[in-house]
């Protein structure tokens, strides 16, 4: 007996050390350097909402957030001349807190505009850019990033010279300093080569530019619809060292009218954190509706091989919304793809919707109505769900975020109520009385969605094609009509 009791506690003892050794295995897989870059066009956040997405960051685990808002002039257009005392408290502060967080603030400078790498100001700009970094470095940053994206010179030579110039004097000289970040003037895949070959200035670059500089890049487009092994692989390959993600979701500076409430999507489980060692989410102008996808993006950085989309997707929600989860995430729902003509990222909007109304529109025989269906019944039972939900979401959001959403908010309801007078029209059978009322109400609701389509859109492949696609079939059905 007292055999098996002492094999009993060795037991216990050896999963007790396991435990630990098991938590610190699973920890290796985790992305090194995961966070927020806040790199996107439009207002910049306020000193108060930087504080705040810290302390957010840190709930998740995050661990390093990148200041370099393209619209703050001391960022890009004055890069030279030191901030204001009043913005340079403010950066001390931030890098404070973040210190106590255990967040690493990297600070970013973008001069490729206007810097001189040859010329009569080339020694001028270096000391200007060393005066700017030296200044932070002062308040506790101890890292920096060159930005030359969205630039209209290609100057890899000069890039990589001054780049590997301030890492040299600059970064090894200051104790404490981490490597290096660059963002390069070809920052995607697609725009880094030419017919399977490096094109010149990403050949060069990659050359010229010292190897514990770490690289930026965002996959395979600006905006792309996932990434891929062969994505990765091919541009750790052209530059001969693993680059880092900046990840262009859920920021929809380009796309201002629509809000990014989906997860980060589409990565394939395949890459781990050897092939990508820095994942930053940059985010949108609105930091409280930013939070789902950066959430969903700490879960895969965290993570990579093992993330859920939706699993997460659905945490983030109910962890930020509580009682309302339910409610947000059927907004969110149809507020997920972000799409131009360049840019496809996000998952599609309302799919199971989206099914619902091919359904509908497969019951079309010809004849003047569509059958009364389950599909119809189901289709309505959603209509009034939705209806509730917004009108919840309304009344009991908190201030802060139902002003950062309350456009889109009110132009899903115009839709909703405009899809519930269309489905009662298709089921109505031809009752002309009945229908009268209802196109008259249908209408009005239709202006509401005009008028309004300037400044939020929501759902356009979802909700929004369906209204559109009832439009062209009424019309089908007066030609038909008329015909007769």
């Amino acid at each position: 007996m007292k055999i098996k009791l002492l094999i009993l506690a060795l037991a216990t003892l050896a999963l007790a050390i396991q435990l630990p050794l098991n938590a610190q295995a699973d920890k290796g897989g985790e992305i090194p350097l995961r966070g927020v870059v806040e790199g996107f066009y439009g207002t910049p956040w306020t000193h108060e909402q930087r504080l705040d997405m810290l302390s957010f960051m840190a709930s998740k685990d995050l661990n390093a957030y990148i200041y370099a808002p393209k619209d703050d002039e001391f960022h890009r257009k004055f890069w030279r001349q030191p901030y204001p005392a009043d913005k340079y408290a403010e950066l001390k502060e931030l890098t404070q807190k973040a210190k106590q967080l255990n967040i690493d603030i990297v600070f970013a400078v973008s001069p490729g505009n206007d810097i001189d790498f040859s010329g009569a100001n080339k020694e001028g700009d270096r000391k200007a850019m060393v005066a700017k970094l030296k200044a932070m470095y002062d308040i506790g940053i101890r890292h920096f990033a060159l930005f030359f994206d969205d630039i209209p010179e290609k100057d890899a030579a000069g890039q990589a010279e001054f780049a590997n110039w301030i890492n040299k004097q600059f970064i090894k000289k200051n104790k404490g300093c981490r490597p290096l970040i660059l963002v390069p003037t070809e920052y995607y895949l697609r725009d880094m080569e030419a017919e399977g070959k490096a094109k010149e200035y990403t050949a060069t670059l990659a050359a010229k530019l010292d190897k514990n500089i770490m690289v930026l890049y965002t996959g395979a487009e600006v905006c792309p619809d996932g990434l891929d092994k062969a994505t990765v692989r091919r541009a750790n390959e052209i530059y001969g060292r693993s680059l880092g993600i900046w990840w262009n979701y859920p920021v929809s500076d380009y796309l201002k009218e629509k809000l990014a409430l989906g997860p980060v999507d589409n990565i394939d489980k395949e890459i781990t954190n050897k092939d990508v060692p820095a994942f930053f989410i940059n985010p949108m102008e609105k930091p409280e509706l930013s939070k789902i996808a950066i959430a969903t993006g700490a879960d895969y950085a965290k993570n990579p091989t093992g993330y859920d989309e939706n699993a997460a997707w659905e945490q983030a929600i109910d962890e930020q919304y509580g009682d309302l989860g339910k409610d947000m995430k059927l907004f969110a729902s149809h507020s997920q793809r972000m799409e131009n003509s360049w840019a496809h990222i996000g998952r599609a909007d309302a799919p199971e919707l989206q099914k619902l109304y091919t359904a509908l529109w497969s019951l079309d025989t010809g004849s003047k109505t569509i059958p009364k269906t389950k599909v119809v019944e189901t289709l309505l039972e959603k209509n009034q769900e939705r209806q509730q939900a917004l009108n919840r979401l309304g009344d009991q959001l908190p201030a802060k975020v139902l002003a950062e959403c309350e456009p889109q908010l009110e132009q899903l309801a115009f839709m909703t109520v405009a899809e519930e007078y269309a489905l009662k029209i298709l089921e109505s059978d031809g009752n002309k009385d009945q229908q009268e009322g209802l196109f008259l109400k249908l209408a009005i609701a239709q202006s509401q969605i005009a008028d309004k389509d300037t400044t939020a859109k929501i759902s356009e492949k979802a909700l929004g094609k369906f209204l559109d696609d009832f439009v062209h079939w009424q019309a089908k059905k007066c030609r038909s009509s008329d015909q007769q």
